[in-house]
């Protein structure tokens, strides 16, 4: 019988922050929001229009307020752009580009905080 031995961590690369993981699953993510904000944006406006759900109107007034609120648009542009970008990214790396995967990562989060800031700017005026 023989011992599978496991290869050292000599690197200490599995002990830091690993990026690639981060990335998918702020990409799985961001799918998701993106997936649920639609959902609820196609509720609400058939409930708001359409005669037949006007029972659902009177019993949550909350639904459009809450589609309304800046945070809310904040964080679903932030998730567009990182969705888009981080999707033009793998894109690009299938075709055989190559990119520093931390300074991708950054770059991306960067210009995706960008979009959500603006929303929230937008709403204060500025």
């Amino acid at each position: 019988m023989t011992n599978v031995a496991l290869p050292r961590n000599t690197t200490r690369q599995a002990e830091a922050m690993l990026y690639g993981g981060v990335a998918r699953r702020l990409h799985q993510v961001s799918g998701v929001v993106i997936i649920v904000f639609v959902l609820v944006h196609v509720i609400v406006q058939a409930v708001w229009h359409v005669p037949m759900f006007a029972s659902a109107k009177a019993a949550a007034p909350w639904l459009q307020a809450l589609q309304e609120q800046n945070w809310v648009h904040a964080i679903l542009f932030f998730c567009i752009a990182f969705h888009t970008f981080y999707g033009l990214k793998l894109f690009a790396g299938e075709l055989g580009y190559s990119f520093h995967y931390k300074t991708a990562f950054w770059a991306i989060v960067g210009v995706s905080a960008l979009f959500g800031l603006r929303e929230v700017l937008r709403y204060a005026g500025i």
